[in-house]
């Protein structure tokens, strides 16, 4: 499908506008708006003061015209009227002589008229005031001889008695002449063409009103346009504001309501909105990825729990079948023991009785080594016993870590959780490490036996962990875990587990605590361990685990633990 070049311009001008900042699109309407505005007004003045400056000349020369030709016209009547007062001033010699002077004036000034009519219509293109002065005048010219003769005749009779009326007749005559019909013609075509100016000068003066009205109409246009663009446009981008926003706006309530983190909101321009938008999309994807990790830490967690818990009923199984038998031998070695040393008392009062006893019972005795046997029961029979009191004491930790589960709180006794602990790793604390025990006076605490085994579990590994790996690349170093427990006086328990190992640092000291992080290889560490330690502490306990750590000098983890009931809810890792 082709387009036409009007509709490729109109999608360029649109890609341009999406391109455009919201505040770029504002100041663009405005100042479009205000430039036609503008445009208009000065568009208005300009022509409306052309049309205005056409009628002002117009008005002007039409009055400059109708000043000069009502001027002549004045001039023109003072002489016909001077022409019809010389007869009564004949006998008035000195009047006759003022009348005379000013006719004289008269004629002169009618001709300087004239002369600057006809400059007028010829520099103003007055052709048709130019027309009448060039058709009568010879005429006037010729009047105007002619007068001045009729004066001349007329001076000589004053002094005659029939003066007057040889006057009156050659004025009569003069009157009748064809240049004085022609002058008087002339005079009234010039009232007719005064007439006519006097239209003239009524149209210039609606020329000039229509000039303002024009220039008016003009600039009440241009600010009409100009609102009418600004509405449109004004209009068009809150549209292309909405249009992206409510389309972000869906998106972001169907990723609530529906719980759909594929979905991606469009990007429609590159504006402010634009960039919201991909805000947006990149905050449901950081959210989806993250609720994948928290699905994920949450499924660990969930086997890590089904672990420990299976681990917890194997260890009871374990003790509790362990116990059965143990019990029974301890039961019996004392009875055993009892029977022994009667039967050694009963031996050693026959040896008194009968000091010589027959070949066959001496020959038993040594073979037998009677002596030896009687030196070494007793010590066997305690060694028995201890062996099974150490046997009570292992399926006694193994019960009290078995109780991983457990939802009520408790008083626990630290040292006892930490013994336990040991007991369990004494395998690995074999391995040539040391250990410091310093315990201080502590009361018990309220809280969750078996978690808080779990918490020292973890630690003491971690710190068993940190030794081998240290032993193992110095052959000569002395490996150390040294444990302290002190009462502070705000109402809490210190425990404090150390190691001189390799350390931890400072980078990673930050984000020991968080889920999954491990610097052990992989398959070996989870990265739940001190997690799972942090939130025991921290979220079931209402205390405290910080982290103090130099590399190749050790690490110390303090546990803040408090004396006061817990009132958290109960829940497990």
């Amino acid at each position: 499908m082709t387009t036409t070049p009007e509709l490729r311009y109109f999608n360029w001008v649109k890609q341009g506008f999406h391109q455009l900042s919201i505040r770029q699109k504002i100041f663009c309407g405005y100042g479009l708006a205000l430039g036609i505005a503008v445009l208009g007004t000065t568009a208005g003045l300009l022509i409306g003061d052309r049309y205005f400056q056409q009628a002002r000349q117009q008005m002007i020369l039409v009055d400059e015209e109708g000043s000069l030709l009502s001027s002549l016209q004045g001039q023109l009547l003072e002489i016909q009227t001077l022409q019809q007062e010389i007869v009564p001033f004949l006998q008035q010699p000195q009047a006759l002589q003022r009348g005379i002077s000013s006719f004289k004036s008269d004629l002169a000034d009618a001709e300087t008229l004239l002369s600057q009519a006809r400059e007028f219509s010829q520099a103003s293109s007055q052709k048709d005031l130019e027309a009448l002065l060039t058709k009568y005048n010879s005429p006037i010219v010729g009047y105007f001889e002619q007068l001045r003769a009729l004066i001349q005749q007329i001076l000589p009779l004053t002094a005659q008695p029939e003066g007057a009326i040889k006057a009156q007749q050659l004025i009569l005559k003069f009157s009748r002449s064809e240049d004085a019909l022609k002058f008087y013609q002339f005079a009234h075509d010039l009232t007719d063409f005064a007439k006519t100016l006097q239209q003239r000068q009524q149209k210039a003066d609606l020329a000039q009103k229509k000039a303002a009205l024009i220039q008016a109409q003009i600039i009440i246009a241009s600010m009409l346009l100009s609102v009418a663009i600004a509405a449109i446009l004004a209009f068009y981008t809150s549209q292309m504001i909405a249009y992206p926003i409510n389309a972000v706006t869906n998106i972001a309530q169907r990723v609530t309501q529906e719980a759909n983190f594929d979905l991606q909101a469009p990007v429609i321009t590159q504006d402010e909105v634009g960039a919201l938008t991909n805000s947006l999309n990149q905050l449901i994807q950081q959210v989806k990825h993250l609720l994948e990790e928290q699905q994920a830490e949450a499924q660990i967690r969930l086997i890590q729990s089904e672990k420990m818990s299976s681990l917890g009923r194997m260890l009871a199984g374990v003790a509790h079948e362990i116990n059965n038998p143990i019990n029974f031998i301890s039961g019996n070695l004392v009875h055993a023991k009892t029977y022994t040393d009667d039967l050694l008392a009963l031996l050693q009062i026959y040896k008194a009785e009968v000091p010589h006893p027959s070949s066959a019972v001496q020959t038993l005795a040594e073979e037998i080594d009677l002596e030896f046997i009687l030196g070494d029961l007793p010590k066997l029979f305690n060694s028995m016993t201890v062996g099974a009191d150490r046997t009570r004491e292992i399926v006694r930790s193994l019960k009290d870590f078995s109780r991983l589960d457990e939802g009520e709180v408790q008083l626990v006794e630290l040292h006892a959780c930490l013994e336990s602990t040991l007991l369990i790793l004494n395998n690995r604390l074999k391995n040539g490490i040391s250990l410091v025990r310093n315990y201080g006076d502590i009361p018990e605490i309220p809280g969750y036996t078996g978690l808080l085994y779990q918490v020292f579990m973890n630690l003491l590994s971690n710190a068993i962990d940190a030794l081998e790996e240290k032993l193992a690349q110095n052959p000569e170093f002395l490996p150390e875990i040294t444990i302290i427990t002190e009462r502070c006086q705000n109402d809490s328990v210190i425990v404090r587990i150390a190691d001189n190992g390799s350390g931890i640092s400072p980078e990673n000291q930050k984000k020991i605590f968080e889920t999954f992080f491990t610097t052990k290889p992989r398959g070996i560490g989870t990265g739940l361990g001190l997690a799972i330690a942090h939130q025991i502490v921290v979220e079931k306990h209402q205390g405290k685990i910080t982290c103090q750590s130099q590399l190749n000098q050790g690490t110390e983890f303090a546990l803040a633990l408090p004396t006061t009931s817990i009132t958290l809810p109960i829940s497990h890792p």
